[in-house]
């Protein structure tokens, strides 16, 4: 089944979304070109920009430096007993180092281990830009797609991006113990306690210590005024 333009974006996000690593490939600066893989700890920002925290020390930094080009290997192969079955989206772009705060804030909520060095002076905040994306869904199934139809609505990311503190704040101090129904009977993670720490049109990013859990929404959320109906309507369904 070809899936359409709109839904393969909302399908390659989720994959994306879903992931906090993946393989980066660039050319390496000096042998000759050869393609270099490297795995690296990644977060996807509300505009569906892959966030990255480097070392100037990395090889795969010293080739960004040379050639901006890469590329960005999701996947959910390694989970089936047979790899080839296993989602997964090749994402091309550029990558360029960012000194937006806000990028370093997402990076960390997704990252927490990662404030142990990220302060220090060698280390530096990354964004790739998308340009285009190969989707593999298992067998005969491949499909490439444009990066505008990756990436969301600019206007309504930003605006949810402006409100998702606020929104945030509310759900930790007034519903801890919704936050906790997510995890427990949507996402069947275990423990009390979790926390809201990001909130994206596809869905909500939930913490607990060192854990990372996503709750994905069925459909993209078009502005933050949805927020709310939208995570009762998920509420009900996991006290129900």
């Amino acid at each position: 089944m070809v899936l359409t333009r709109a839904e393969l974006g909302s399908t390659i996000r989720q994959l994306m979304r879903s992931c906090r690593s993946a393989t980066l490939s660039t050319r390496l600066a000096n042998a000759d070109g050869w393609p270099y893989g490297s795995l690296v700890t990644v977060a996807i920002d509300n505009d569906v920009s892959p966030l990255l925290l480097f070392s100037t020390l990395a090889d795969h930094t010293r080739n960004l430096a040379v050639d901006e080009r890469a590329s960005l290997l999701f996947e959910q192969a390694s989970r089936h007993g047979n790899p080839q079955r296993g989602s997964r989206v090749t994402i091309l772009g550029n990558i360029r180092r960012t000194n937006k705060p806000e990028h370093g804030r997402r990076f960390l909520d997704i990252h927490p281990e990662a404030e142990m060095y990220a302060g220090f002076s060698d280390f530096s905040f990354f964004r790739m830009n998308i340009d285009r994306a190969h989707w593999v869904g298992g067998f005969a199934k491949a499909q490439w797609l444009s990066g505008r139809f990756v990436k969301l609505d600019a206007k309504a990311a930003k605006a949810l991006k402006e409100a998702a503190p606020g929104i945030i704040e509310h759900m930790n101090e007034d519903h801890a113990d919704t936050i906790d129904l997510y995890a427990g009977k949507l996402l069947k993670r275990r423990g009390r306690g979790w926390r809201m720490v990001g909130i994206d049109l596809d869905g909500a990013d939930l913490a607990l210590g060192s854990r990372r859990a996503r709750l994905a929404f069925a459909e993209p959320m078009h502005d933050a005024n949805e927020a709310r109906v939208v995570l009762a309507g998920l509420a009900a369904r996991a006290r129900a």
